[in-house]
């Protein structure tokens, strides 16, 4: 099905339909948290500013920041992270398609644009925490992620909107004036310049239009478009489009389905150009049962079963929906998820026997195979906790018999049993001659009982939007800036190509959004 291009028609609203006018300095579009930096930079610049918000609060999501050179907790523990070497290696795996210059904006904006959020942070009893990634000693990729902050010490992987709360606390006591439930839907362009938006507050009884005027600029931080098939199909990778038809592919649709493209669509009425396609998804592997929409709830919350030890990512023996094995399972993660992003479905099983306590002791866990502190103390009970709750939900299957495995997981038996049979015998020389795994992670499937653990493939978010220069000022088509309209945070493109690597700087995805939404916001507030 292709997409409409009627939908690039912008909405239709008749001056008598406008019952309210409200004047600002800047107008932000979107409460991530570039929106909420965005807001900081302007108010510190002492624009006045409005938040225009479609959903009922500010929106963050996530887990780790990346707080770029210089940052505080690094030189306290004595960690020393090349970044110039990190940029590289981010530029050299999307084969140098990003902008350079606007990683070279985040390399020297960073720190200042972290230690503003930290300020805040302090001030609101909010912490950043280390986050240095422990890992396999043994393992022979090299490929660790670099350290990151995270701002929940209860869960190891951060816990990302802590920081709300403290962000529109400050900015209020700033003066920034919030409007949520009000969906922006096309900007305001007078005399050349954009000038406002006109959004549509939403209620119980329908919505009334209100008028936005921006003496100043708007910071366009809607977010990314994953909740909007048409888009998905118009710019993602096809098994992205595909993935998102389903109603569980996109994960965070399920959480805050507000990001829909709006800012993307606004811009593009008036002229803006984007990233050329495909765009850039970032993709996570989740486990799957009879309840997928409740896979962050069963699984994820800081005190989940997979907080720390996550059996469907672990390097097991991994097999498609056919029963063949499709890769070397102990690849970084993001290479991993690429991999089964290719499969039927993009489902798999991970299979292991009844010594899989020993193999994770052995061979760590997930992003990395790190071996986090909770791992190497209770990993026994945390995995023993994930297939309780896998095997209640669906998402595992226990069996006496290699056969019986089989029929549970619904995968051709004959076919199933020679994967096993090859792999086992892989192991036992020692070498993978089929898809080349480190020896260290090579695990028999022999002792009973045996097991296998369904997962997918989900999308997170895309990454790929409307082309800024180094000022965050949205261009044209002709590659001109579009005066008075800004653009952060994943309405923003120019930064990745082709996939996110999440082992290369872990939270980079939070450290541009912060970053650029600071910036963006300052920019706007001078008119620079």
């Amino acid at each position: 099905m292709s997409f409409d291009l009627r939908r690039l028609v912008p909405p239709s609203v008749p001056e008598s339909e406008i019952g309210e006018e409200l004047d600002a300095d800047v107008v932000v579009v979107g409460a991530g948290i570039s929106g909420l930096m965005a807001a900081y930079g302007a108010a510190e610049r002492g624009a006045r500013v409005r938040v225009v918000e479609r959903h009922t609060r500010y929106n963050l999501r996530g887990a780790q920041l990346n707080p770029g050179p210089g940052a505080r907790l690094f030189e306290e523990a004595g960690i020393e992270v090349d970044y110039e070497e990190a940029v590289r290696e981010e530029l050299e795996l999307a084969g140098y398609r990003p902008d350079p210059r606007l990683w070279r904006l985040w390399l020297e904006n960073s720190r200042a644009a972290v230690d503003r959020l930290l300020e805040v942070a302090a001030r609101h009893g909010v912490r950043p925490y280390l986050l240095a990634w422990r890992t396999n000693p043994e393992d022979p990729y090299g490929k660790y992620p670099r350290p990151t902050y995270k701002f929940n010490p209860e869960a190891p992987e951060g816990m990302f909107d802590r920081l709300g709360p403290a962000l529109e606390d400050e900015l209020r006591r700033m003066g920034v004036e919030f409007h949520y439930r009000t969906r922006a839907l096309r900007l305001v362009r007078y005399d050349g310049r954009i000038s406002g938006v006109i959004a549509v507050r939403e209620g119980e009884d329908g919505g009334s239009h209100v008028r936005f005027r921006a003496r100043r600029g708007v910071v366009l931080c809607t977010g990314d478009y994953s909740s909007n098939v048409e888009l998905m199909r118009l710019w993602a990778p096809p098994e992205a489009a595909r993935m998102a038809e389903d109603p569980y592919g996109v994960i965070y649709r399920l959480i805050t389905p507000t990001n829909t493209g709006d800012g993307h669509l606004m811009a593009l009425w008036e002229g803006a150009d984007v990233d050329e396609s495909p765009h850039v998804p970032l993709y996570t592997l989740a486990p799957e049962g009879r309840n997928p929409g409740r896979a962050r709830e069963l699984y994820w919350r800081p005190d989940g079963p997979s907080k720390t030890l996550g059996l469907h990512s672990n390097p097991f023996l991994f097999v498609n929906e056919e029963g063949a094995r499709f890769t070397n399972e102990a690849l970084p993660y993001s290479w991993l998820v690429n991999r089964v992003v290719q499969q039927p479905n993009f489902r798999y099983w991970v299979v292991f026997d009844s010594r899989w306590e020993e193999d994770v002791a052995r061979h760590g866990d997930g992003l990395g195979r790190r071996l986090s502190p909770n791992v190497v103390e209770n990993y026994r009970e945390v995995g023993r906790r994930f297939l309780e709750t896998a095997m209640e939900d669906g998402a595992a299957v226990k069996a006496d018999t290699l056969e019986e495995l089989a029929s549970g997981m619904g995968v051709p038996r004959d076919r199933f049993l020679g994967t096993v049979r090859r792999y086992n015998e892989l192991v036992a020389r020692g070498v993978d001659e089929d898809f080349g795994k480190p020896s260290a992670y090579l695990s028999p499937i022999r002792d009973p009982p045996f097991y296998a653990v369904r997962g997918r493939a989900v999308i997170l978010v895309m990454l790929s939007g409307l082309k800024v220069d180094t000022r965050l000022r949205v261009l044209d088509r002709s590659g001109n800036p579009i005066p008075g309209l800004y653009a952060a945070g994943n309405a923003s493109g120019g930064f990745f190509a082709l996939y996110y690597s999440m082992h290369t700087l872990p939270g980079i995805s939070h450290g541009r959004a912060v970053t650029f939404g600071y910036l963006a916001g300052r920019n706007a507030a001078e008119g620079a």
